[in-house]
């Protein structure tokens, strides 16, 4: 072993800490801390995140980067370790301390004002903490540089090398596939099928969330589930992974569809290999990539008719005056009904990258500067009427729904839409390799399918860069291709 990565290593170590530590902060601000806690929280995020920028930023370690970069001695690993911690250095060295400290500071406040303003369904409340984590991630955008424009620095954040151009070609040619089936299969106006909406117990939702996500992999050993006003996952650190869930009083399937979401992020962080845990090569290479999981197992196995039918029964049996009646066809039609809806995260697989285009759309316009925070509601409800047909009647079912925006994640949204991509290629690769999957899945078995995700792409953590790793995962490069035939089959044979 050289003796620049014997140095490097307890570097490396430390920035792990730093980051779990500010992790279990942020985890903790969602899931426990009482309101009043807001400005110290925030506060001792700032100083977790500038001393780790700190870290990250001192030029013994650049030097010690530039050394490794040359050595031919290293092992996949190290050399992946060694590319990932370089991409990350020089994109920090460019961030002034007084940026990185006061984006963790404001990005505290807003989340709680988000907390605040949502319930009430009032933009007032959070459009001057909005205002001000604009105005720093202009500075963060333009601080990082950028090729054409400024969005391209934060699309490289969550999904690096993509640019705007990319993302809005790709964008072009799913939304016209799209439009015309969502047209075609999505009546103007249908009565919702009544068990949908009707009291189911929370703590029973919650009883059905943990028994299901542990069914599919999840190790209970090594997470977490709580409740928290957004549903998320956060890898604490190695053995430490937390998802969260948020239940409603009627209505089941959010919940249970939450949970399959957060499970995918979950098993993803539950297999990364513990060589390379807690090291710049120990994630996922992109949030898209990340996403792919999430949206399989929510959408390509938790809507399919094998999964409802092995599904139904165990949710029978927890609310069996609810639901008692309702046979396999339909609790699969009610799980895959298609309607235009104003929140996102209840949107079906027809609409919802709909929603994700309209999202892209008004962050280009702000950081282009062709858009005032202060107009944005009415440009949100202007573009869910473009985009879907409908218009929100309020601001917390319209432009406060997400949580995103309250912590900075500007540029996040496109990695939704490239995880659908992604995750219908990676279904169709798993099928044809494995076959019978949806024997397993009405069998309760989903060992198969995770042992492949676990071997072609969880075990591989950042070793390649998304794209690359995607191409090994199918033989070839990822189209929305896949995604629109599913999506197409699928409906045409609920209609």
């Amino acid at each position: 072993m050289s003796d620049a990565w014997q140095r490097l290593t307890p570097r490396l170590e430390e920035l792990s800490h730093l980051r779990a530590a500010g992790a279990l902060l942020s985890w903790d601000q969602a899931v426990l801390m009482p309101s009043r806690g807001t400005a110290g929280r925030a506060g001792a995020l700032a100083t977790i995140e500038s001393i780790a920028h700190e870290r990250l930023t001192d030029p013994r370690l650049g030097e010690l980067i530039q050394e490794l970069a040359a050595d031919s001695t290293l092992d996949e690993g190290q050399a992946a370790n060694v590319r990932v911690l370089r991409r990350d250095y020089d994109k920090a060295v460019r961030l002034p301390a007084a940026l990185v400290a006061e984006l963790a500071r404001v990005r505290g406040v807003a989340y709680e004002a988000w907390t605040e303003a949502r319930p009430a369904s009032d933009f007032r409340i959070f459009q001057p903490h909005l205002e001000r984590l604009v105005s720093l991630k202009i500075e963060e955008a333009d601080a990082l540089g950028h090729g054409e424009e400024r969005y391209d620095a934060l699309l490289d954040l969550y999904e690096p090398g993509m640019t705007t151009r990319k993302v809005e070609a790709l964008f072009d040619g799913l939304v016209e596939g799209l439009r015309p089936l969502v047209e075609d299969i999505i009546p103007p106006a249908e009565e919702r099928p009544a068990w949908l909406e009707q009291p189911f117990e929370a703590i029973q939702q919650d009883r059905l969330c943990r028994w299901l996500v542990s069914s599919i992999g999840f190790s209970f050993d090594g997470g977490r589930l709580d409740s928290s006003p957004h549903p998320f996952t956060t890898s604490i650190g190695p053995g430490d992974v937390r998802q969260t869930i948020r239940t409603q009083p009627n209505a089941l399937l959010p919940s249970i569809y939450a949970a399959l979401h957060e499970t995918g992020h979950a098993l993803y962080e539950q297999g990364i290999p513990e060589h390379l845990a807690g090291l710049p090569a120990g994630s996922a290479p992109s949030l898209g990539l990340h996403e792919s999981q999430s949206r399989l197992w929510e959408n390509l196995v938790g809507r399919r008719r094998s999964f409802t039918d092995f599904l139904l029964p165990h949710v029978k049996e927890r609310f069996p005056a609810e639901l008692g009646m309702v046979t396999p066809d339909e609790f699969h039609l009610g799980v895959n009904y298609p309607e235009r809806t104003t929140i996102r995260i209840y949107a079906d697989e027809l609409t919802y990258n709909l929603h994700i285009a309209m999202r892209l759309q008004i962050e280009l316009a702000l950081f282009r500067e062709e858009l005032e925070v202060g107009d944005l509601p009415e440009a949100w409800n202007d573009g869910m009427e473009e985009h879907l047909g409908i218009r929100p009647q309020k601001d917390g079912d319209g432009i406060l729904q997400d949580v995103h925006w309250s912590m900075g994640l500007h540029g996040y949204f496109a990695t939704y839409t490239l995880g659908n991509i992604y995750s219908a290629a990676f279904y169709d690769k798993a099928e044809e390799e494995l076959g019978g999957l949806d024997d397993d899945f009405h069998n309760g078995d989903f060992s198969r399918l995770l042992g492949w995700l676990r071997e072609k792409i969880h075990s591989q953590a950042y070793l390649y860069p998304a794209d690359e790793l995607a191409e090994k995962v199918v033989g070839h490069g990822v189209s929305p291709d896949p995604l629109l035939r599913y999506l197409k089959e699928k409906y045409s044979s609920l209609a």
